[in-house]
């Protein structure tokens, strides 16, 4: 039984070691942009678009585009930030437990044939810049990227915002795909593969003796 137990921990610690992080369900609104009808290529200026919120200017609105100037990433919908001007756009998360991890990614691209000068955007967690501006000199189309950053979630609301940086002239880099997702915690995976191991490594013995007592248990609840 100790070497049982022995090989129980020593799997578990393993496969907390290796395992990459386990990610839920993406915990954005309207991440892919597609819940404004856009008819395909064309574009649209919107004063407001579900599950975002307009943060600054000089620009005005949502530009949202099927089709001009690329293809989008994921779906048919994608946003341009340089709408008539440099814009930020975010979204608030009221419902996150605070101290916990969470994985922001999404998908970047430069606007075609428009120098990085003019392409640049910023992401931000809770107003704290995540990483160096990301611009690229634009091809023909969109040159879709993704970046993905941990984030440990605040008490109260939290903010994910992206802002458009560089030339202010009304065409920049590109937003797609995106998403937050939880990081489940190391040890609730290590107790889960504990749990499994466990079952896989008793002795057949004691494995037949719990689902005796399995359907002992069982057919008392059954009526007589």
């Amino acid at each position: 039984m100790k070497r049982i137990l022995s090989l129980v921990a020593l799997l578990a610690s393993g496969l907390t070691a290796s395992a990459a992080p386990i990610l839920t369900g993406n915990l954005i609104s309207n991440g892919s942009f597609e819940s404004t009808t856009v008819a395909d290529a064309s574009w649209v200026n919107v004063a407001t678009m579900p599950g975002w919120t307009w943060l600054a200017g000089p620009g005005t609105g949502f530009e949202i585009r099927n089709h001009v100037a690329g293809a989008a990433q994921d779906g048919s919908n994608f946003i341009e930030l340089d709408t008539n001007g440099n814009t930020t756009i975010g979204q608030y998360l009221d419902n996150l437990s605070t101290g916990s991890r969470y994985e922001v990614s999404f998908w970047y691209s430069p606007r075609e044939f428009q120098d990085a000068s003019t392409n640049g955007i910023q992401v931000f967690w809770n107003g704290i810049q995540l990483d160096a501006p990301l611009t690229a000199t634009g091809s023909v189309g969109n040159t879709w990227s993704q970046h993905q950053y941990s984030v440990t979630a605040q008490a109260g609301r939290n903010l994910l915002s992206f802002a458009a940086v560089g030339t202010s002239d009304g065409v920049g880099g590109s937003l797609d795909n995106v998403s937050l997702n939880r990081i489940p915690e190391p040890g609730t995976l290590a107790l889960t593969a504990a749990a499994l191991a466990a079952a896989l490594l008793l002795p057949r013995h004691l494995r037949r003796r719990a689902q005796l007592r399995r359907a002992a248990a069982l057919a008392s609840t059954l009526p007589r």
